[in-house]
């Protein structure tokens, strides 16, 4: 009896312990989580003010870092510093400041070209024509660093809190008593005081004597700069003059090529192919290298059409540098609200790839991905153009070879409707398997066109393979010679519309559409590349279509289109 009296004792001591220990850690977390709230304030004070990134401001290499000087600081080094009130940002970011330190400018050969030479100028035109949108991919860049920076500083504040809480083991009894928890709050209280204080407080302002007002940027975004450097302020006025002539031409050159191409495409519109009950139109693009011109005629025409879903095989931004988050704006309201998935090249970048993520786009990473109904794969390209220059970087360890066989793989037992690659050499792995198993096969880069063409299949089904040509209509020799968004095509652009059927996923038709310099847009006729009805009925059960599996196929059942283009498959 006295051993069950006992063992009930102990059973209620070791409970009464156990609620002990939980009380006195949720005591502790709650006391924690306090103390990690009250210094969330220097913290992100802090991290704000050490926020830093690297990126391109036109062809420069530029370091871009936040301040508190209430102000945009441009440091030219030797040449002196450009200032531009911050003025136009909310009220509560307006103490915040931004200090901009460009570089030099790599040239192919390894040497650097000069900040403010002619053959740059062009490449700071989207910078003067729209200011907010170059900078507005930036300081994403910025406040990510901004976040990551006040993280760590909170860490460093609360370690230093916790060393507080055992501030009785290495400081003297009397120093020890003397720091208690109220007299910590009064000094936190001050410090947070003083550095808010400083912040806030209004700048004085500069030495009238010190600054040289910049008037030919009156009436633009930039209005309001100064110099402290009469020869800096010299250069500017030469180098905006020369920005306001080119913006001014360029913009008329772009308007007029959009109104001419929309003028040409709106009198050959009913000669689009409309899908059928059992399709649905799909709009495919490559190298658009955010061209403004093309990007909105591409937009007026899926506005005009309404393709299902918009493909794109890459290269959709000259540089992948932050600042060009404004091409990928406009790219995917070529869209609108529909869906578009993409697999980017090599003047794209991991920047542009969360870019587009960031604009609810379906960037393909090697893994099937089902999108409205159908199954795409693709993956980014491995190589990297390094921004402003003909050198390639890679990305990762794999050829263009490797990525292909790679997506082979992975494709294996899987059904794929549509692969969407960039380079010709990750395209040819598939268009030399026997039946590849994708329905569609898409890929760009050499700004040139070839195709469509089938590869049929033993099952008597089939794929169409193309080669994109250059939606932007840019030369292959523009793309790293400081060429701009701002200019209307330099060669013939294509863009492409395709017919799938629903149920099976087959290419039942290609229509190229291209438009010339001049603005003038050809639509080629239909290219039927099979007939889904011709298909064998176990084909066509496997195809998942069970109802047409019931039909009575039609005679000869192999695609209308020549099983290789005029150069063939390369």
């Amino acid at each position: 009896m006295s051993a069950d009296v006992a063992e009930v004792a102990q059973g209620r001591h070791d409970h009464g312990a156990a609620v002990e220990r939980t009380e006195t850690a949720l005591k502790d977390l709650g006391i924690t989580l306090l103390v990690a709230l009250l210094l969330a304030p220097l913290a992100i004070l802090w991290g704000i003010g050490h926020a830093r990134t690297k990126d391109y401001l036109g062809p420069n290499q530029t370091e871009f870092s936040l301040s508190y000087s209430g102000q945009i600081t441009l440091d030219l080094g030797l040449l002196g510093n450009a200032y531009l009130p911050n003025d136009r940002f909310p009220a509560l970011l307006r103490p915040v400041g931004l200090i901009i330190e460009p570089g030099g400018i790599p040239s192919p050969t390894g040497s650097n070209v000069p900040l403010l030479s002619q053959r740059t100028l062009s490449a700071y035109l989207t910078l003067f024509a729209e200011p907010e949108a170059t900078i507005r991919g930036v300081a994403e860049n910025l406040l990510s660093d901004a976040i990551v920076k006040s993280m760590q500083a909170e860490v460093v504040l609360l370690s230093l809190a916790i060393v507080w809480t055992q501030r009785r083991r290495f400081l003297s009894r009397r120093v020890g008593a003397a720091l208690t928890p109220g007299r910590m709050f009064v000094c936190w209280l001050v410090v947070l005081s003083v550095v808010t204080a400083s912040i806030l407080a209004p700048r004085p302002p500069p030495a009238p004597d010190s600054r040289v007002r910049v008037h030919i940027v009156d009436g633009t975004p930039f209005q309001g700069m100064t110099v402290d450097s009469a020869l800096l302020g010299s250069i500017l006025d030469r180098g905006i003059s020369g920005l306001e002539l080119l913006a001014g031409r360029q913009q008329n050159a772009i308007s007029d090529y959009i109104d001419e191409a929309m003028t040409s495409f709106a009198l050959q519109q009913r000669d689009i192919a409309e899908a059928g009950k059992d399709e649905v139109l799909l709009m495919g693009f490559s190298d658009l290298h955010c061209s403004m011109a093309m990007t909105e005629v591409l937009r007026r025409i899926s506005a005009s059409v309404g393709p299902s879903i918009v493909l794109s095989s890459g290269d959709d931004t000259m540089n992948g540098t932050a600042a060009e988050q404004f091409c990928i704006t406009r790219e995917r309201a070529i869209a609108q609200d529909r869906p578009f998935v993409v697999a980017t090249g090599n003047h794209d970048s991991d920047v542009t790839d969360a870019q587009m993520r960031r604009h609810d786009m379906t960037v393909l990473d090697g893994k099937v991905a089902g999108v409205a109904g159908i199954n795409f794969l693709g993956d980014d390209d491995p190589e990297y153009n390094t921004p402003f220059s003909v050198n390639r970087t890679k990305e990762r360890p794999e050829t263009e070879e490797q990525l292909g066989q790679r997506l082979l793989r992975t494709a294996s037992g899987k059904d794929v409707d549509v692969l969407l690659v960039h380079q010709p050499a990750a395209s040819v792995v598939w268009q030399t398997a026997p039946s590849p198993p994708t329905k569609l096969l898409m890929w760009g880069h050499f700004h040139h066109q070839n195709g469509p063409w089938t590869i049929p299949h033993a099952d008597g089904s089939w794929t169409v393979a193309l080669q994109a040509g250059t939606a932007g209509g840019i030369k292959q020799p523009t793309i790293t010679s400081f060429s701009t968004p701002f200019t209307p095509p330099r060669k013939q652009a294509d863009a492409y519309f395709f017919l799938m059927h629903k149920k099976t996923g087959l290419i039942t038709g290609v229509q190229p559409i291209h438009f010339s310099t001049g603005g003038q847009v050809t639509i080629d006729k239909l290219i039927r590349t099979g007939d889904v009805d011709a298909l064998p009925t176990e084909t066509r059960r496997k195809l998942g279509d069970e109802e047409g599996a019931t039909k009575v196929p039609s005679p000869a059942g192999s695609p209308s289109l020549a099983s290789s283009s005029p150069s063939g498959p390369r």
